[in-house]
């Protein structure tokens, strides 16, 4: 297992966390004050810019969609069955929906024959949302108020973060899914495979 590997695995973890923040004081909140009211702007995108938003979605998903070229080179090296690895790519509609988002980027919009996934997928109203979720067991707690100067306060045993999403529809705008969520569940097909390969990481 060489050095490069582990470097793309590394990147692909990196590239999932520079999309999430949990620090309160990276999304503190705009407050506005005058004479005759007090109000607080909450987006989420800790001040980040809607161009800076979609780098860090698309870094995302370009690092994600091209790990499977260098498993393949590990499996050759290996003397492995490189063809299990498209087999569970075929299986997982959210990875071959993250490679159509990459490959329009790359090609342009539309896919042809719909891309991979068949949906012809594109991302649009791409935005910084806070997820809150609270535990698998009775009772758990997850919240957030509003606290001094702007910046929120978390409570509760569950996880709080904001994280860089957006919509994931079709050609006809008709939804597919959410882009986190696609992510996440693309990138537990590597692991899966990463497994199989008996590599640690």
């Amino acid at each position: 297992m060489n050095g490069d590997l582990f470097q793309r695995i590394r990147r692909i973890y990196a590239a999932v966390q520079t999309a999430e923040e949990s620090d309160p004081n990276g999304l503190m909140a705009k407050v506005i004050s005058t004479k005759n009211l007090i109000g607080v702007c909450q987006d989420f995108s800790g001040g980040r810019s809607p161009a800076e938003l979609s780098n860090i979605a698309h870094s995302m998903i370009h690092i994600i969609a091209n790990f499977g070229n260098h498993l393949k080179r590990l499996a050759c090296r290996n003397e492995r069955d490189k063809k299990k690895i498209d087999e569970m790519i075929k299986e997982s509609m959210e990875l071959r929906i993250i490679m159509d988002l990459s490959n329009n980027e790359k090609h342009g919009y539309p896919p042809r024959n719909g891309g991979d996934s068949g949906r012809c997928p594109q991302l649009v109203k791409i935005n910084c949302v806070m997820r809150l979720k609270t535990r698998g067991q009775k009772g758990s707690k997850s919240g957030m108020v509003q606290g001094p100067n702007g910046i929120p306060k978390f409570f509760g045993d569950g996880t709080t973060k904001a994280v860089v999403t957006g919509e994931v529809v079709d050609k006809d705008n008709n939804p597919i899914g959410d882009l986190y969520d696609i992510a996440t569940k693309a990138m537990e097909v590597w692991e899966k495979i990463l497994n199989k390969f008996d590599v640690t990481y």
